[in-house]
């Protein structure tokens, strides 16, 4: 969690961040009776458009805050404290894992072994990312030049931070994870992901940031306000391309046991 916004970020996240196209739960073919597990579920933006989809889903998110607002949005799926890390489920109990804008943050040897321990044999796992496909119209830029004047130093190659794509996606570090014996070739497609927003909801898009809301309130809501200032229309439309990878586990997970429950 930011240190300064703190447990008001996530209310700008669930404002202003875009959601998920119902599309990209339907590429692994899924039957609708499989149970799903939404790994690093945050506010719930994809927990909402898998749960219409499937018989059960668990939505997995270690901060508190985060998790209240899911639980509120989202009260069909069962939401859980927990991490990638130590996932408190049972061995062999869920048909696919999914990962919405989270997984290049625990692409470690421990969170692998532990999203192939809970999939059934030849389980899917389901990796999504949000990537900006055109600017904002009406355009944002005023707003956004002075927003770079307070941005941290970036590589221009590599990301930009009034984006979502950080460096640790398209760095493509995390696709190492898949190298191993342990899961099938990755497949990949992209899906349009328009977004629409009103003015207050751009402002929390940008509030959003990490490291916009990493600063102190006394710098921070200042900041805001300027932002405010500078964007004059009612509404602001922006082309999104969300980025699906899905793969399936080539290897017997333990059986299920009830000592395999993580608590």
């Amino acid at each position: 969690m930011p240190a300064g916004a703190g447990d008001r970020w996530p209310e700008d996240y669930e404002r202003g961040r875009p959601g998920w196209p119902p599309a990209a739960v339907a590429v692994a073919e899924l039957p609708p009776s499989a149970t799903i597990l939404d790994l690093g579920a945050g506010t719930g933006k994809l927990t909402r458009v898998l749960v219409p989809a499937f018989r059960r889903v668990v939505a997995v998110e270690p901060a508190d805050a985060m998790r209240r607002v899911l639980a509120e949005v989202c009260p069909q799926a069962e939401a859980l404290p927990g991490a990638a890390q130590e996932i408190p489920l049972a061995d062999t109990s869920v048909d696919a894992v999914f990962a919405a804008e989270a997984f290049h943050w625990f692409h470690d040897e421990r969170a692998l072994s532990e999203i192939v321990r809970v999939l059934r044999p030849g389980g899917a796992l389901v990796l999504l990312w949000n990537f900006p496909a055109a600017e904002w119209d009406p355009s944002a830029a005023d707003a956004e030049q002075l927003l770079e004047e307070h941005m941290p130093d970036r590589d221009e190659a590599s990301w930009y931070p009034l984006d979502l794509d950080g460096p640790h996606y398209t760095s493509g570090e995390w696709r190492l994870a898949f190298e191993g014996p342990s899961f099938e070739p990755l497949r990949e497609t992209r899906l349009p992901n328009p977004q629409t927003l009103d003015r207050e909801g751009l402002v929390a898009f940008y509030a959003s940031m990490g490291w916009i809301a990493d600063l102190p309130d006394a710098e921070r809501l200042p900041l805001l306000d300027k932002v405010r200032s500078l964007l004059r229309a009612r509404e602001y439309r922006r082309a999104w391309e969300t980025h699906v990878y899905w793969t399936r586990t080539t290897i017997v997970s333990p059986s299920a046991s009830p000592s395999a429950v993580r608590r």
